[in-house]
C-alpha cells in the first residue's frame, strides 16, 4: 500500500530556463507570474520553441516575443508539483513523458515478488512450521525493504521490492494460517477476522506517516522499520500444535500445549487425550500432499473455485486501493477514506463469517462490491460525492471478501495441505492484483470510462456466483486428512437431501 505514495504521480510540466528561478523552480510559478505562452496548454510534456533573436536579452528573454507559438519541443527536464508528496519514484526516476508505462511496472514487480512469495512460503510452511517461516520471511522483508529506500535506480529499486513483497507474504499468511490451527472451532472467526483490523490499522499509520514524512526514501523506511521489532517472536511465538502433530514431533506439541495450559490457568493435556488426538492423523495426513489433492477430483475443482476468488477479490480490491488520487480530494483524505472503509467491510465479514456462514458471506460480499463498482462508473460526473460513495461501496464489499476468503481457504483443505492452498491460492491472487493498474487505464486506452468498474462488476458476479457451489464450513472441525475435506460437501448434501 506504500505505493500509492511513493509511487505517486504528480502533476508536472517542462522546466523552463529562460523563466523558471534556476535555484528552486516551483511548479506553480507559470500560472501565478503568467508566462503560460511558454508553455503549450494541450501537453505537460512540451514547451514552445524559445527564439534565437537580438530582442531576446536575457533580461527579456521570459516574454511571449521571445517564443514560437506555431512550434514546440520535448524539454529535457521537468518541473513537478510538491502540494502532496515532495517526492515520489516518479520525480526521482523520470516516469513521465513517455515513461509512464513504467509507473505500473514497478507496482507489478510488487506483486510478482506476492506471487512467488506465496507459493515458496505456502510450501516451505507444510515442510518447515508456520513459525520458522514466519521469521524467515519477516528478516528477508526487513532487509529487503530498508534496502530498498537507499535504491540508487529504478532497476534496483524493482529488484529489492520483488524479495520485499516475496517476505511480506510470508511472514502474513504463515502468521494467518498458525493463528486458525492454534485455536478450536469457537474463536476461529474471531482470530481470522481481528488480525485484518490490525491492518487497517497499519494503513491509516500509514497515511499519517505519508502526509508528515512527504518524501518517498522516508516512507519506504517508516514502513519497513517497525518489522525489525517482530524478531522478538522468536522467543514468544509458538509452532501450531496441529502441525507438531502431523510432522510427527510430539514431543514439542505437547510442551507447547502445556505452555498455552499454564499461560490460561488450565491443567494440562492428558496422555491419553493427546494419544487421541495424535491416532487421527496417524498415517494419511503425514504422507498426503498437493498430488494427492489434484488427484481428487472434489477437491481440485474446490481448490479452482477457490483461486478464481482470489484472482477477482485481488483485482478489485488492489485496483481500488492504489487508485485513491482518482478520487477527488488529496491522496491522503483519498486513501484514508478508503481505509476507513474497510472496517465496516470487515466487520460484515466477522458477522456474516460467524452467523450467515462462510459461503453466503463470500458470495454477497462479492456482489455488493460488483454493483458498486458498476454503479460508480455510471454515476455522472457532476455529482462527484456520489460516485466517491459508490467506489466507497465497491471498497467495502472488495474488503469484506477479502476478510472472508482467507478463513475460508483454510477451511476447506487438510492439514497437510492447508498453508500450501492458502499460499497458492494468494498467489493465484495476485494475477489480479498484478493486472489491476491495466484493468484501470482500460477507461483512458479504450475512451470508455466505464469499461474498468465493469469489468470488476462482471468478474465479481461470476465469482460471487460460483461460490454457491462451495461447501459451508461453519461449525465444523478443520479437516485434517484428504477424506474428511472431501467428506464436507457429502455431509451438506446429505442434510440438504433429508430435508434437515
Amino acid at each position: 500500500m506504500a505505493s500509492v505514495f511513493t509511487a505517486f504521480s504528480p502533476a508536472h510540466r517542462c522546466l523552463v530556463p529562460q523563466c523558471d528561478d534556476p535555484t528552486l523552480p516551483t511548479y506553480s510559478d507559470p500560472f501565478y507570474f503568467n508566462w503560460t505562452y511558454a508553455l503549450p496548454p494541450s501537453s505537460s510534456c512540451l514547451q514552445y520553441t524559445p527564439l534565437n533573436s537580438s530582442t531576446c536579452t536575457p533580461a527579456t528573454s521570459c516574454s511571449a516575443s521571445c517564443f514560437s507559438t506555431t512550434s514546440s519541443e520535448q524539454c529535457p527536464e521537468h518541473v513537478f508539483s510538491r502540494t502532496d508528496m515532495k517526492t515520489s519514484i516518479v520525480t526521482e526516476f523520470g516516469l513521465v513523458c513517455g515513461e509512464e508505462w513504467l509507473l505500473p511496472l514497478s507496482q507489478s514487480v510488487f506483486f510478482a515478488g506476492v506471487l512467488v512469495g506465496a507459493a515458496v512460503f505456502g510450501y516451505l510452511g507444510d515442510r518447515l512450521g508456520r513459525r520458522q517461516c514466519f521469521l524467515v520471511g519477516l528478516v528477508e522483508t526487513c532487509v529487503a525493504g530498508v534496502a530498498s529506500s537507499f535504491a540508487p535506480t529504478l532497476p534496483a529499486y524493482c529488484v529489492l521490492v520483488f524479495l520485499m513483497a516475496m517476505g511480506q507474504v510470508g511472514v502474513f499468511q504463515c502468521c494467518f494460517v498458525l493463528a486458525v490451527e492454534v485455536v478450536g472451532p469457537r474463536w476461529r472467526v474471531f482470530c481470522g477476522v481481528v488480525i485484518e483490523f490490525f491492518f487497517v490499522g497499519g494503513e491509516l499509520l500509514l497515511a499519517l506517516l505519508a502526509w508528515w514524512l512527504r518524501d518517498w526514501r522516508k516512507v519506504q523506511l517508516a514502513a519497513v522499520l517497525p518489522g525489525f521489532l517482530f524478531l522478538s517472536y522468536y522467543f514468544l511465538l509458538p509452532e501450531s500444535v496441529r502441525w507438531l502433530v502431523q510432522a510427527g514431533r510430539h514431543r514439542e506439541a505437547r510442551a507447547v500445549v502445556a505452555r498455552v495450559a499454564r499461560g490460561n490457568g488450565r491443567p494440562p493435556l492428558g496422555e491419553g487425550e493427546l494419544q487421541q488426538y495424535r491416532s487421527t492423523l496417524a498415517t494419511a495426513a503425514a504422507t498426503e500432499g498437493l498430488s494427492d489433492l489434484v488427484r481428487s477430483p472434489v477437491l481440485r475443482k474446490r481448490f479452482l473455485n477457490v483461486n478464481l476468488n482470489w484472482v477477482v477479490i485481488t483485482l478489485i480490491y488492489y485496483g481500488l486501493s492504489m487508485n485513491a488520487s482518482s478520487l477527488a480530494g488529496d491522496v491522503f483524505t483519498n486513501f484514508t477514506l478508503l481505509s476507513l472503509a474497510e472496517f465496516p467491510g470487515y466487520l460484515l465479514a466477522y458477522l456474516g463469517m460467524d452467523r450467515l456462514g462462510r459461503r453466503a458471506t463470500l458470495a454477497g460480499s462479492l456482489l455488493v462490491g460488483g454493483l458498486s463498482c458498476l454503479a460508480a462508473s455510471l454515476t455522472p460526473a457532476s455529482v462527484p460525492a456520489l460516485g466517491t460513495v459508490f467506489y466507497l461501496l465497491g471498497k467495502f464489499g472488495a474488503t469484506a471478501a477479502f476478510g472472508t476468503t482467507y478463513l475460508y481457504t483454510s477451511e476447506l483443505f487438510p492439514t497437510g495441505v492447508r498453508n500450501a492452498c492458502v499460499g497458492l491460492s494468494s498467489m493465484c491472487g495476485r494475477v489480479g492484483a498484478i493486472v489491476s493498474p491495466y484493468v484501470a487505464s482500460l477507461g483512458v486506452l479504450t475512451g470508455l470510462p466505464w469499461l474498468p468498474m465493469a469489468v470488476f462488476a462482471a468478474l465479481a458476479t461470476l465469482s460471487g456466483l460460483l461460490t454457491l457451489l462451495l461447501p459451508e464450513t461453519l461449525g465444523l472441525p478443520l479437516p485434517s486428512t484428504i477424506e474428511e475435506a472431501e467428506a464436507m460437501g457429502r455431509r451438506e448434501d446429505r442434510l440438504v437431501a433429508n430435508g434437515e
